[in-house]
């Protein structure tokens, strides 16, 4: 958010120019950094200012950069919430910029409220103005994934019924994703067209708590643009009025810190060209909802949306059925995945006559047992792995392991406690997957910079950059798509040992080309899996992986003394190559980075 430079830059014109125009006593709510707080202090003819955030950590921020630019005398900061403020004056401007990716999911309606009867006087101005939102009606199997189970071959093996399974979240609120992301990767379509679903005016106490209180809502009516479309949710974006001339839009064609809310059906819902969809949006008690007709009304699991992401990934389940599956005559199976299906698939098929597993999916467990006529008497649910140390040694014919999770990290857990698990295994027992390489690239992305730390040159001469530092990401998990270059080829940095011991492997990444330090960002990096050894690997860089991608963020100070001194080293300087240094230690991957100029 802080290096969205289209959005500071709006917002530090609607502010000078109110200021101008009279409105010089300014409250910010919800300051944060106290970003919008600089700005204000910075106009001719402010005479006063205050700030407060709910956050201490955030306010200690803010009180550090108003005394590194010498304004700590000149405006009030409150640790506090803009509803408990008791300090007895009003302002004739107030600023705020607490809006979610859904507008209204950090309170903004119940503040403003308070703040138009308390804290604002009769004349006085609001920042942003008003918001306008707009829905329309998205086709996307990535997004999907982990709503409803989609998988053709898990619920043809195990005859289950269409549509059977629910993610716990499902359809009760809204999530936040980058579309334009999405877009990118080629999995998101507008299945409908787009209308303004709601129109809130911030400086109308009325229209505040009409809204509030859900008295007024908006009516929409989509239209489908074409047939043979599948309809999975509704995308929700919002333009943002902050005055009377700046305005900044979260649409997913614009290049905004902000991502768009997705209200996901609980179907895949065929759609015809012209069909028309009537929904009723709501921000009653500030949640947003849209309320329709149109999911389906059949009983449903509902299942962690892991587990769903898990089960919907084709190609992890081809594989680790297809590697158990010449596997038989087994007395007892143990199986650590985040769901257990190559176990459950053993029993069904008589290969195996006790499955261990997790319980984590307890009632889809029963459920699919039920289906397929396994006795829940040959499938014992442990609460933890602790409970797999009560069995006899030399008793387990088969381990599954998770190798890696959802979020594109190695299983710790699994990995700390392997050599005690092995001790369970038979002599000629079977552990799957039987190995784990970690690979990746060097790459330049502009997204994953912004994302990671402060790269803006107004907040370093204001030195934000320097207060938030020690909150800067090294290592970025659960990375979806985005957009990148790759600087250097894919290439295997490590083998994954698999126990909790530590280990360590240096590699030298040579880059394709030399190419200058400031663009030379991160390693992306990803997993290949070896289910046994005479199958090719499968890696997690797949589109449709459960698995999502990471990156090891390079730090600026990489690039120190590489012309030959301890000072940064200049814009051009060129970077050849990279020296990395891989550990693995309890089950954590950790990555250390030097460079080499030309």
């Amino acid at each position: 958010m802080l290096n969205d430079v289209v959005r500071n830059a709006a917002f530090r014109a609607a502010i000078e120019r109110q200021i101008a125009e009279g409105y010089n006593e300014v409250l910010d709510i919800g300051t944060g950094t106290g970003l919008l707080s600089m700005y204000a202090l910075q106009c001719e003819g402010i005479r006063k200012a205050a700030a407060c955030d709910g956050s201490e950590i955030m306010v200690q921020i803010a009180r550090d950069v108003f005394g590194a630019n010498g304004l700590s005398d000149r405006i009030c900061l409150f640790q506090s919430y803009s509803q408990d403020l008791k300090i007895g004056e009003r302002f004739s401007l107030i600023v705020t910029e607490t809006l979610d990716s859904g507008a209204f999911g950090e309170g903004i309606l119940e503040t403003l409220i308070h703040a138009k009867r308390h804290l604002l006087l009769p004349e006085g101005k609001i920042i942003p103005a008003k918001v306008t939102l707009y829905a329309s009606g998205y086709q996307s199997r990535a997004l999907t994934a982990s709503n409803i189970l989609i998988n053709e071959a898990f619920i043809e093996d195990f005859s289950l019924p269409s549509n059977c399974l629910l993610s716990k979240e499902g359809t009760k609120c809204y999530d936040a994703e980058d579309i334009g992301r999405i877009q990118a990767n080629d999995d998101f379509e507008f299945v409908t067209d787009t209308v303004i679903s709601m129109v809130v005016d911030f400086n109308d106490l009325d229209c505040l708590v009409r809204f509030q209180d859900g008295t007024e809502e908006g009516e929409v009516e989509l239209t489908c643009l074409d047939d043979g479309l599948l309809l999975d949710g509704f995308v929700v974006w919002f333009d943002l009025q902050l005055d009377e001339q700046q305005a900044i839009s979260t649409d997913p064609t614009t290049s905004t810190c902000w991502n768009q809310a997705i209200f996901r059906l609980n179907q895949r819902l065929p759609v015809a060209k012209d069909q028309r969809l009537k929904l009723t949006m709501s921000c009653k008690d500030g949640a947003l909802s849209i309320a329709h007709n149109l999911n389906s009304v059949e009983n449903q699991i509902s299942v962690h949306e892991h587990v769903l992401e898990f089960l919907n990934d084709n190609e992890y389940y081809s594989s680790l059925t297809e590697a158990t599956e010449a596997l038989d005559d087994m007395e007892k199976v143990l199986d650590l995945s985040l769901f257990p299906y190559a176990g459950l698939k053993l029993l069904k098929e008589g290969k195996a006559r006790m499955l261990f597993c997790l319980d984590q999916a307890e009632d889809l467990i029963e459920f699919v047992a039920n289906q397929n006529d396994i006795p829940m008497g040959s499938i014992m649910l442990v609460n933890s792995l602790q409970e797999i140390f009560l069995l006899n040694d030399y008793t387990l014919d088969l381990i599954i392991l998770q190798p890696v999770d959802v979020f594109g990290q190695i299983n710790s857990e699994h990995f700390c406690l392997y050599q005690s698990l092995l001790a369970k295994l038979k002599p000629i027992g079977t552990v799957v997957p039987s190995s784990l390489e970690l690979h990746g690239s060097v790459i330049e992305s502009d997204w994953i910079v912004k994302c990671s730390r402060v790269e803006n040159p107004e907040l370093e001469q204001f030195q934000i950059d320097k207060y938030l530092a020690s909150l800067e990401t090294e290592n970025h998990l659960d990375l979806g798509p985005f957009s990148y270059r790759n600087l250097s080829p894919t290439v295997k940095l490590a083998d994954i040992q698999f126990d909790g011991k530590l280990h360590e492997t240096a590699l030298e990444l040579a880059l394709s080309e030399p190419t200058e330090a400031t663009r030379v960002h991160a390693i992306l990096y990803h997993y290949q899996i070896g289910f046994t050894p005479d199958r090719p690997l499968l890696g997690t860089d797949r589109a449709q992986s459960f698995a999502k991608r990471s990156a090891f963020i390079i730090p600026k100070s990489t690039f120190h003394g590489t012309s030959g001194d301890d000072e940064p080293s200049s814009d051009t300087a060129q970077i050849e190559q990279l020296y990395t240094t891989v550990l693995q230690n309890h089950g954590v991957i950790k990555c250390d980075i030097a460079s080499v100029s030309q």
